[in-house]
């Protein structure tokens, strides 16, 4: 992994959503909704930019499908998922995308878009210490958004982080 990548900000969503490959660039789905049109709005950033700028990860690498209360989240998946992931984190700027993603990091605790130093892993070979912080599900369906002050904070946060990250990955290049 080259300095400049390892230098840009993780984004961990839950899972890519029904239509989308994860092994392709961020892309809105056609009716123009869902997790990757709120995030690149709200972060005002297109999708080419976003896979420059960001290091984007699930936790499920594929749609697990739907249940009666939305996307399924399989618990063996996600435990593998997170197993998966912890280690990336290392000295890493983490931003989880979801209450289920926080959920399944065990930081749920912390306010949402509010940064945080966490020590994630279960062994002492796996504790890292990670600056990391969880922004709930912009996508529209999430309460958390219709509330006014809520809704400004989320939307300063992914502006900030959006610029924060676009900083990072230029100092990156040019080093």
């Amino acid at each position: 992994m080259s300095e400049s990548q390892d230098q840009r900000v993780m984004i961990v969503g839950a899972a890519p959503g029904q239509d989308s490959d994860p092994t392709r660039p961020l892309v809105p789905t056609r009716s123009g909704q869902g997790t990757a049109a709120s995030l690149l709005r709200l972060m005002q950033i297109d999708p080419c930019s976003f896979e420059v700028t960001f290091d984007r990860h699930y936790i499920i690498p594929l749609h697990a499908g739907r249940s009666r209360n939305g996307d399924r989240f399989p618990k063996a998946m996600v435990l593998a998922g997170v197993a998966r992931l912890i280690p990336l984190f290392r000295d890493r700027t983490v931003v989880l995308i979801g209450k289920k993603t926080a959920t399944a990091f065990r930081i749920g605790d912390l306010a949402p878009c509010t940064w945080g130093q966490q020590t994630l892993g279960s062994s002492s070979e796996d504790n890292r210490m990670t600056t990391i912080a969880w922004v709930p599900n912009p996508c529209g369906i999430n309460l958390w958004w219709n509330d006014p002050t809520n809704k400004q904070t989320g939307e300063a946060f992914l502006v900030a982080l959006g610029q924060h990250a676009f900083d990072l990955s230029l100092r990156g290049l040019a080093a």
